[in-house]
């Protein structure tokens, strides 16, 4: 199977506030590379493919709103019986670069 991603994905343990027109939800952050990201939710949200809504970034390390981009829900599926979306960030999102560079300060390594 070929790979088709521009970005490298990181898996992180970190957390974000996904906020939609149906309201704001907390999801582990799964996934992520400076084009989009998979989301999991502990319970079932009202999402779908195309909706659009800002992910605020947190930090449970540092205790602080690391960052936050606007984004996209392309897909949506279950991630070992939990509900999750995958989300595109939308073009030029400065937030996203921010987390990444975020990241790599803070891995061990």
């Amino acid at each position: 199977m070929i790979e088709k991603r521009q970005y490298e994905r990181k898996d992180t343990a970190y957390t974000a506030l996904y906020c939609s027109y149906c309201g704001v939800r907390a999801a582990k952050i799964k996934d992520l590379s400076k084009s989009g990201a998979a989301l999991v939710f502990k319970d079932e949200i009202d999402a779908a493919t195309g909706d659009n809504a800002i992910i605020h970034f947190f930090s449970r390390d540092t205790g602080t709103l690391v960052s936050k981009a606007e984004c996209h829900v392309v897909r949506v599926f279950s991630d070992d019986g939990k509900m999750a979306i995958g989300i595109h960030f939308d073009k030029e999102n400065k937030g996203v670069d921010v987390v990444m560079d975020f990241l790599e300060h803070q891995s061990p390594s």
